[in-house]
């Protein structure tokens, strides 16, 4: 059974000169990864906003710009951490800007951090970039804990669970579905040491039921699982006025991350399909249109 699940209006108008903008982002922080890039992570929140951007503009994803705008959100999410987890003074040799740049390593800073991880990892995925997320998945988990937490942040104990789960899956560990059955069972309200039982149940706990029937390989309930958590996405998106304006309501990045997992894994395996279509899944990063278009 297919669905079909739309995306709500952000009722904004279309961003003037976004490309022109957008690839000067790019340029500005390429002289900056050339010269000093110690100040790497002001520029993270940037180019997720310039993805986010690049699909409202383009909500299919089916102009060169879009992708060069997601590709470049990751590789600055990827160069940080490899900046992180080097010794300070080392000099790495990291893709950004379609040039290799040879920014030297920071040592273990704040912003390597499990929220950053887990956008670097599902955009990662979507980028369809293995080298990059098996990295990611490398990085200990207890790093990311001591790194997050050096300035007196807490996470909620599921956030670890859940790396730790993504990493088995990735990397082929053991305790794939503990690890994921601690994340689920954490993250419901009741046991959750903060945040809303809305946050909880319409965008945290989606994400995980979506992937144990990936890991299942269970079509019929994956698909199911996908639509609700895009239905819930959209529902709490719209719950209120400032949400529904944001631009971070254009993609969920974990639930597109699915999809696109999703949809390689019905390309390997003749019993597993992606039955769902929605305006929060743009085609042509769902179906990796632009992959291999330059070196990443």
């Amino acid at each position: 059974m297919s669905h079909y699940i739309t995306r709500h209006d952000l009722g904004r108008a279309p961003e003037e000169d976004l490309w022109e903008e957008n690839k000067s982002n790019r340029d500005r922080w390429s002289e900056r990864l050339d010269t000093d890039a110690s100040a790497i992570d002001m520029s993270l929140s940037s180019f997720y906003l310039d993805a986010m951007f690049s699909i409202h503009e383009d909500p299919d994803a089916a102009e060169l710009e879009t992708w060069e705008a997601w590709v470049a959100a990751l590789q600055m999410h990827h160069a940080m951490f490899m900046m992180a987890t080097h010794p300070q003074g080392t000099e790495l040799e990291v893709m950004f800007n379609h040039k290799i740049r040879r920014p030297r390593a920071t040592g273990p800073e704040y912003c390597a951090n499990a929220g950053n991880w887990t956008t670097a990892f599902f955009l990662a995925v979507i980028c369809r970039d293995q080298q990059r997320y098996r990295q990611l998945c490398e990085i200990p988990v207890e790093f990311l804990r001591e790194a997050g937490e050096s300035d007196g942040t807490q996470y909620n104990p599921f956030t670890y669970h859940w790396i730790s789960a993504l990493q088995a899956f990735v990397l082929n560990r053991p305790g794939l579905d503990e690890e994921l059955l601690a994340a689920m069972e954490l993250s419901t309200p009741e046991n959750a040491d903060f945040g809303s039982p809305e946050l909880m149940e319409m965008i945290i706990f989606p994400p995980m039921n979506i992937f144990l029937r990936l890991v299942e390989r269970d079509s019929a309930k994956f698909n199911d699982s996908l639509a609700q958590g895009l239905e819930l996405f959209r529902d709490y998106q719209t719950a209120d006025e400032k949400r529904n304006h944001s631009i971070k309501g254009v993609v969920s990045l974990p639930l597109l991350a699915m999809a696109c997992l999703a949809y390689d894994t019905a390309e390997q395996d003749p019993d597993f399909r992606l039955e769902v279509e929605s305006g929060y899944l743009p085609k042509h990063l769902v179906q990796r249109s632009w992959y291999g278009e330059f070196p990443t």
